[in-house]
């Protein structure tokens, strides 16, 4: 597994390959995801732990999200423990597929 920080929190790469990628996302309290979407890459995104709100509306462990190409998204944690989300992107996430929405 590979773990490194990002600006929410942090991300532990668990399989990368040329067809997918797997990861789980942590989203420490009072952080976010800023609103963001992917040309190329589809995420299939399920809440593991704890509370997030997604979008404007509240998400709890077994919540499902999937987005499509060109679907902003956005989480933020307004709880005071992290959040773990499970990401499988397909193709694997390529940092140069992710697009701010201001």
């Amino acid at each position: 597994m590979q773990e490194f920080d990002a600006p929410f929190g942090k991300v532990q790469v668990f399989e990368s390959n040329e067809k997918f990628g797997s990861s789980i996302l942590v989203v420490e309290p009072g952080k976010e995801i800023t609103p963001h979407f992917h040309k190329k890459t589809i995420e299939v995104e399920v809440i593991l732990e704890g509370e997030v709100v997604c979008d404007g509306k509240i998400q709890k462990s077994g919540d499902i999200n999937i987005w499509k190409l060109d679907q902003v998204h956005s989480y933020k944690n307004k709880s005071e423990s992290p959040v773990k989300i499970l990401c499988i992107t397909v193709p694997p996430y390529d940092e140069a597929d992710s697009f701010e929405v201001e």
